[in-house]
């Protein structure tokens, strides 16, 4: 079939050939990436436009990559080294949070709400602490007082501090909490921390990546290193395991212990 333009006759591009083209149309150079992005956040685009849509594409791989790269860094480093890196680049706390929110958008469930339910059955007058608390969400969503405590401050009530040395007075707890953030190679050294600031008989409540577990046992009995002793585990739960433990005696922070540490959670590219 032909068609008539402009006074001639031309003709029409085989259906194959003609999709290719197209398919060369929509090649971006990666030159062109960064200015799609900022065109997206600067030029007001109707919610149908195919621009704007590759645009959302560009920006979450790039997003997405960035929490990958800082995620394995923290994965894979101990905790004076993570809180460097978010000192030298100010800008990659808040780019893993952000990619971080795109992962709990994918999990079939969010461990602090589980947490969240937990803390809320216990007496209002329990001191929580919540040790690398993100966004500080716990301390928004009970009644508690609760010392929300990440390498970045992220609010004026969240403490900035490496989790291994913080501002709290000793036996000053009641509840430590660590959701998904035992991260780094020297976690001895984040629950000597933990056996420090909370009180004897005081409870600590972990959640964490089922993935990361090479041997639960041999977790449990780190833990009992640094003090505590297992009351409970649900390791029954897909995709998480829950713990909670409780301090039953005081372990010095110049204690010599074996250093632990979990594998490291590394999200794969989608």
């Amino acid at each position: 079939m032909h068609k008539v333009r402009s006074g001639r006759i031309e003709k029409q591009k085989p259906p194959a050939k003609a999709a290719k083209d197209q398919k060369k149309q929509l090649t971006l150079k990666p030159a062109l990436v960064q200015a799609a992005v900022e065109a997206m956040e600067t030029t007001p685009t109707p919610a149908t436009s195919a621009p704007a849509s590759l645009a959302n594409k560009l920006q979450s791989e790039l997003l997405g990559g960035r929490f990958r790269y800082i995620n394995e860094q923290l994965y894979t480093m101990n905790s004076k080294k993570a809180e460097d890196l978010f000192r030298k680049e100010a800008d990659a706390f808040e780019a893993y949070h952000a990619g971080y929110r795109q992962q709990v958008d994918k999990w079939p469930s969010n461990p602090l709400t589980r947490i969240i339910k937990t803390i809320k059955r216990l007496p209002k007058t329990a001191i929580i602490g919540d040790f690398g608390c993100g966004e500080g969400k716990l301390a928004q969503s009970v009644p508690n007082k609760v010392y929300s405590m990440d390498l970045v401050a992220t609010r004026p009530d969240i403490v900035a501090c490496n989790m291994t040395k913080t501002p709290l007075q000793p036996q000053s707890l009641d509840v430590a909490v660590y959701c998904l953030s035992l991260m780094g190679t020297n976690l001895s050294d984040y629950l000597l921390e933990a056996n420090r600031v909370l009180k004897l008989h005081g409870n600590v409540y972990i959640a964490e990546i089922q993935s990361r577990f090479e041997d639960v046992r041999e977790f449990v009995r780190c833990l009992n290193a640094c003090g505590f002793d297992l009351i409970k585990k649900d390791v029954a739960v897909n995709y998480f395991y829950f713990f909670h433990f409780r301090k039953m005696r005081h372990v010095g922070k110049d204690t010599k212990l074996k250093p632990f540490s979990l594998k490291p959670c590394l999200y794969r590219k989608r």
